[in-house]
């Protein structure tokens, strides 16, 4: 009876500790970044990786994380078998757990204090966005997860998020995949730390606006659609890009950048409407813009207000003597 139980219980052991290697063999390798220069792909390989994150809560509630997973358990069947249903040892991960942890007291330098509701960041399960599955012996994958829900956002946004030193007190995400076996093993990666950076209004490009002075343009002279005024204010401010996002590829993620066309999304209308101003039918992103200026970078010594700027130059304004030189040129044509 003895010999049996020694017996199970080295049987029952050797089990531990397979299951172990096998759990400690699918690895959270790194956080990749979602870049122009890799044509906003997320691939696998390569050098890159990222540590740290930023979005812009005027322009988008959501964080897209990229993430490379390697399975490093050997073939079930030595790497002979042709058929990738006769492997055992795929990972199929469909989940990510997610832990929040923000510095909870007073900063040093403003004093302000970051104040959650600990009920909405609790930690959290969620799908990625497309099912990952990543062969043995050192197959590599890629995915991506939403790692914050609207509830968060809208907490994040009851603080001065521009009023703390995020680079010392980030926001740490805590992430983990989940996935299984073919065989049906439940498997658990790694724990990996993200930083993020919550900001406000922070990545509007620079050129998006121009000053309207208080009392508006003078009105535009007979056949222009600009006055000479308006036109030279434009010309003197404006950047003149179309591209709804510039060094980057999500809108309100990481560098990118935006101007007035960078979309129309519920969000967006949320936070154009949430600060007093109209939502315009497809102009979410620019109002957006014109609140965050007039409302948050407008000094007090500034009359007026700031309008988009157009996403093209504008044609000149004809003045008087440039009509009377017309004519005289024409004239001077027909005499011929």
């Amino acid at each position: 009876m003895r010999k049996f139980f020694i017996l199970t219980l080295m049987v029952a052991s050797l089990m531990m500790v397979s299951c172990v290697e096998r759990r400690n063999r699918v690895i959270l390798d790194k956080f990749v970044p979602i870049s122009a220069q890799e044509n906003c792909e997320i691939k696998t390989g390569g050098d890159k990786y990222q540590t740290e994150g930023s979005i812009d809560l005027a322009f988008t509630n959501d964080y897209e994380l990229a993430f490379q997973i390697t399975n490093y358990i050997p073939s079930s069947d030595g790497g002979s078998s042709e058929l990738a249903t006769a492997e055992a040892n795929y990972f199929y991960a469909e989940k990510v757990e997610i832990e929040y942890e923000w510095y909870p007291y007073k900063q040093e330098t403003t004093g302000a204090q970051l104040k959650l509701n600990q009920k909405l960041w609790n930690k959290k399960t969620r799908n990625t966005e497309h099912r990952i599955v990543v062969g043995p012996d050192g197959g590599q994958a890629a995915g991506w997860v939403h790692i914050f829900e609207e509830a968060q956002i809208l907490n994040l946004l009851e603080n001065d998020v521009n009023n703390y030193d995020w680079i010392a007190n980030p926001l740490i995400i805590k992430v983990r995949v989940i996935g299984e076996l073919a065989d049906g093993t439940t498997v658990k990666t790694n724990k990996m730390n993200f930083n993020i950076i919550p900001t406000f209004g922070t990545s509007i490009q620079m050129g998006s606006v121009y000053l309207e002075p208080e009392g508006g343009f003078p009105a535009p002279e007979e056949g222009n659609t600009l006055s000479q005024e308006e036109y030279d204010a434009i010309m003197g401010s404006c950047a003149f890009s179309d591209a709804p996002v510039m060094n980057g590829c999500l809108y309100g993620q990481d560098d990118s950048l935006h101007n007035c066309y960078a979309g129309d999304t519920e969000w967006q209308r949320y936070i154009v409407e949430s600060n007093g101003w109209t939502y315009i039918p497809g102009y979410a992103a620019g109002g957006v813009v014109e609140m965050i200026y007039n409302n948050y970078k407008k000094t007090a010594a500034i009359n007026g207000t700031y309008l988009c700027c157009p996403s093209q130059a504008p044609q000149a304004p004809e003045t008087k003597d440039d009509e009377d030189a017309s004519n005289a040129a024409n004239g001077a044509g027909s005499g011929e």
